[in-house]
């Protein structure tokens, strides 16, 4: 994910332990910038850069596996992201699209509707299924305008 802030990263990882478990927080390209302080106008430096999180068992020598094989672990970090966040856009989807049949489109509704509100349906419903199949899926969705 993509994150701004006026705080640098440290390092390029840092583990978060939970008992057996722990999240290893990545910071990838990591780039500053100057901004503009609201409050004061000053000139501030701040810092652009990919953060992912991963879950993994915790281990003493967890610090060294990673730096020992530091591009593999950030690829299953970026790889976790993409997952949850396919997941998140999916459910909502599926929301969407179980209102559509449970709200607009059941057997009663439908019958009662025109062809060319029926073809409406019909498309908006197909364009919510098509959506895992958009260009930059899943971090930009071009979600479909519901019918009136």
């Amino acid at each position: 994910m993509k994150v701004s802030s006026v705080t640098m990263p440290e390092k390029a990882f840092e583990i978060l332990r939970s008992g057996s478990k722990c999240t290893v927080v990545f910071y990838d390209n990591v780039k500053e910038n100057h901004i503009t302080d609201g409050v004061t106008g000053q000139s501030i430096s701040s810092w652009d850069f990919e953060r992912y999180e991963y879950e993994t068992s915790y281990s003493v020598s967890l610090a060294a596996e990673i730096e020992a094989d530091y591009d593999t672990w950030l690829e299953k970090a970026e790889a976790a992201e993409k997952t949850a966040e396919e997941t998140k856009v999916r459910n909502y989807r599926d929301t969407l699209l179980n209102q559509c049949d449970t709200q607009y489109c059941n057997a009663e509704l439908w019958a009662a509707m025109t062809e060319d509100k029926q073809k409406e349906w019909t498309t908006y419903k197909q364009a919510l299924r098509d959506v895992p199949t958009q260009d930059g899926f899943p971090y930009t969705v071009n979600w479909p305008t519901m019918p009136k």
